[in-house]
Parts: structure tokens; sequence; C-alpha cells
């Protein structure tokens, strides 16, 4: 395991151009999507974003030249000579879904898995066909027509996150997005980001936000300012702000599979995740948070996905474009 402290990462890094062949004016993302699709635009870069996701979570043995440690989030793998298998917190195996501040087991992968990621990634079909009226598919699905920004921390709550598990995620989408083009330069900085944005203990927060997920005990506290007393009561969208945002769509609730009092032995090897006491599912139940809690990243689904979208942001912010990108860059 690392140090048990880390320097979080400086703003200014954020505010760097990180160029290798990429023109200064050009920000990470439209210049990836015309250097792969020919152009970029806002169908260009989804398909982009689409695929990285993809790759990621399902890993590259279905492609060419995939590289040997692409094995996908939802498969067994190794990260610094650690095997790590994070698929128990996908598909309902363990109590690790936020549901109004109860951990509730729900099956995020019920909409076919992997093989809808793996279809489309080797060109059988145009997208990934998930399964309508699952999990799985109202995730897209939210996450295609609305976007709200949820506190990481509250999100990721009783998942109990490693150094380890946060660095294999991380690992699985640089791999993936070095796979689409990009350069190793662009790739470290984004990994560095992640990295210090999310798997670190009690970081203040950031723009109201509370981003550290790595929230087991052994993970290297953020220094010099650690906030451990703030991530004791974690609000779902931010310190200071426990409303709705209006921009918040509307979410199905989903399909749990019952209750569990404990099931984190079946991670047996991998750290596994806190499991507590399930809750009932009924909308009544339900405050906003939750249901947004639900939609977004509930089970880890898209934090990469978010991540890498907020980088591409801070990237384009930086650089003071002149026009504004097709806006896809997050998924």
């Amino acid at each position: 395991m690392a140090a048990k402290c880390v320097i979080p990462l400086l703003l200014s890094l954020l505010r760097r151009e990180v160029l290798a062949d990429r023109p200064p004016n050009q920000s990470v993302c439209d210049y990836y999507a015309a250097q792969r699709y020919g152009k970029s635009n806002s169908t260009t870069q989804l398909l982009l974003m689409q695929s990285i996701v993809a790759y990621a979570y399902a890993g590259g043995s279905s492609l060419p030249h995939a590289e040997s440690n692409s094995t996908g989030i939802f498969n067994h793998g190794q990260f610094e000579g650690q095997d790590v298998y994070l698929r128990p917190w996908f598909d309902g195996s363990n109590a690790t879904t936020n549901l109004n501040e109860q951990a509730v087991v729900v099956d995020w992968l019920d909409g076919g898995g992997t093989a809808p990621l793996i279809a489309f990634l080797n060109g059988s079909t145009a997208t990934a066909e998930i399964k309508n009226g699952t999990n799985q598919y109202h995730v897209k699905e939210f996450l295609e027509t609305s976007f709200t920004p949820l506190t990481p921390a509250y999100v990721h709550k009783f998942m109990n996150l490693n150094q380890t598990h946060i660095g294999y995620f991380i690992d699985q989408f640089i791999t993936a997005s070095k796979y689409y083009g990009f350069s190793d330069t662009d790739a470290a900085t984004l990994s560095t980001f992640m990295n210090a944005r999310y798997n670190i203990r009690c970081s203040p927060p950031v723009d109201g936000q509370l981003y550290a997920i790595c929230l087991a005990k052994d993970c290297p506290l953020a220094a010099p300012d650690a906030e451990c007393d703030m991530y004791s009561s974690i609000p779902p969208y931010g310190v200071n702000n426990t409303a709705v945002p209006s921009g918040t769509g509307t979410m199905v609730l989903p399909t749990t599979l019952g209750s569990s009092a404990s099931s984190s032995s079946s991670l047996a090897g991998t750290s596994g995740a806190t499991s507590t006491a399930a809750a009932s599912g009924s909308s009544s139940s339900l405050s906003g948070g939750a249901i947004a809690g639900i939609a977004i990243g509930a089970a880890a689904v898209s934090l990469l996905a978010v991540g890498v979208w907020l980088f591409f942001r801070r990237q384009q912010q930086a650089q003071a474009m002149s026009y504004e990108p097709g806006g896809h860059c997050f998924l």
C-alpha cells in the first residue's frame, strides 16, 4: 500500500496546458474525436466517450491489439500485483447502493452486463443495446438526458473502497483512453487528476463537493488539510446544499434484490465492501437526493465517466476556448 499521506493535486495543474501533438487551442475531447473519426462534433465526441467507457468496463479482449492489462472493471484483474474483482459492487452481490442513507442490494448489470458493451466495441451493434426497463438501462438513459452534480462521497458511502480498488478502476480508464488514441502525456495527466481527486481519504471540499471516495481506513489521508469530520454526514448535493437542483430529471427507481444484513464475505481477498441492512424501495420513503444517488453512479457505474467529463471541461476552460464543444464528452 502506498504511503499514508498524499499531497492533493494543486489546482494549478488543471490550468496547465498539456500538449503532445495536440494544438494549444484545441481541447482533449475535440482533438481525439477528430483524430479517431476524422472530425469533431457532438456525434463523434459521444462515440469516443461511449467507446472509452465501454472498453474500460468490459475490457479489450474482443478488440485487436488490446493491451494485456485491459481486463475490464467488470472482470477479474490485477493492480500493482494485487488481485482485484469489482463486479460484486455492480451485480447485486452486496448491499452497497446508497438508497436514502441506507445500503441496499441492486443489480446494475441486469440489462445484459458486458455483452452489449462487447457487441458495441467489436462493431456488432451501433450502440450498446442494453435491455429496456432494467436498472442498467435506466442509468444509461438518465445519464444521457440529465446531468446533476452529485457528491461522489455520498454515492460511494457504503462501498468501503480502498486505494487498490479505485486505482484499478482508474487504470482501466487510462488504458481505454490510450487505446482510443490518447497520448501518454494526456493519459498521465488524466490519471494524476483522477487519483488526486478521488483516491484519497478526507480531502477538503472543492466547490462545495466532497470528492474523496477512498473511504476505507487504510486509504491515504489527504494532506495537509484532512477534513474527516465533513465525511461523517455526507449530503447528496454538496456541502450546505441538501435541496434537489432544478436540473435533476426523473429517475425510475431500481429493482432491488431484497435485504442483506451482511454480504461482505463474498469479497474475500479484495477488501470487500461494507454491507448494512437494506431499506424498503418504496418511492414514498425516498428523498430527492436518494433518487439522484441511484441514478448517477449508485454502484460506481458512472464515477469515472463523470470524472473524465469534468477533466475535459476543466481543460477546455483553462485553454479559453473560443467556441463551445458538442457537450457529449461525459459518457
